[in-house]
């Protein structure tokens, strides 16, 4: 078998839960390019060839659904096969595909109604289910996390920057119950429901902000978890309910995220 030229390999990283992983893609035998093929056998075909694993139930979403072939490297290939769904690439901190996790077939973005801008306000882009441009945003290194600072937007236009991290594990943006009176929230509007964290089941205040802002795109309608400050230990979490609408691609050298639209 001929080797593959690694003159042509890019590093780069992506983030799952609070780590960032590089990768160094291996070439393998693939079919031609632009081939369609069937997703599911196509995802077990290369399950085998590069040894990464998927949950049965992922693997069986994406059965009778075709995806087209356009590259010989590993994780161009997945992305391009699986873009019909939502879907998180995990690789291992040495380097290959660790596992893919499907997250559902995707489906339209329906946003709110926009609210009306107050007066001498700068105009903003909106972002509607992710941007078309890639949104490149500076990140201030916390361990082995990426962390930023935010402005999030609660009710009558009330704003406050907050220093979030990067979590990919997080359903929601999870923010500490003391932002609930600066965002303009009222209390009793909130829902009370146990959510699952890395530190166990805890208590949270659930509410819907009007936007998260990722530099000047207003990303609108984001599920927000109210957990006590002392829980949360001071750190406030940019999850899903953001970063599902994007591709997420973190420069650990440059200090920087990189959101693509969908």
């Amino acid at each position: 078998m001929s080797q593959p030229d690694h003159r042509s390999l890019k590093r780069r990283a992506l983030v799952f839960g609070p780590l960032a992983f590089w990768i160094f893609f291996a070439i393998g035998p693939c079919a031609a390019q632009t081939d369609r093929v069937d997703v599911a056998e196509e995802l077990e075909r290369l399950m085998a060839a590069h040894g990464f694993t998927m949950k049965p139930a992922d693997l069986e979403a994406t059965r009778a659904s075709e995806g087209r072939i356009e590259s010989d490297e590993l994780i161009p290939r997945l992305r391009v096969l699986l873009e019909g769904f939502d879907h998180i690439i995990v690789q291992k901190p040495g380097g290959g595909v660790d596992r893919v996790l499907i997250l559902g077939a995707k489906v339209p973005y329906t946003p709110p109604p926009p609210q009306a801008a107050e007066s001498g306000e700068e105009k903003a882009t909106e972002t509607e289910g992710g941007a078309q441009a890639e949104i490149v945003l500076e990140t201030q290194r916390k361990g082995t996390s990426h962390a930023m600072t935010l402005t999030i937007e609660g009710e009558n236009g009330k704003r406050v920057q907050q220093v979030m991290l990067l979590d990919t594990g997080a359903d929601f943006v999870v923010l500490p119950a003391s932002l609930i009176g600066p965002l303009g929230l009222r209390p009793n509007n909130l829902r009370r429901q146990s959510v699952q964290t890395a530190n166990g089941t805890v208590d949270a205040q659930l509410a819907t902000l009007a936007a998260v802002w990722l530099g000047n795109q207003r990303v609108p309608g984001i599920a927000a978890a109210f957990i006590e400050d002392a829980r949360l230990g001071g750190n406030s979490l940019l999850g899903m309910s953001v970063l599902g609408r994007f591709r997420v691609t973190i420069d650990d050298e440059n200090n920087q995220v990189v959101l693509a639209g969908k």
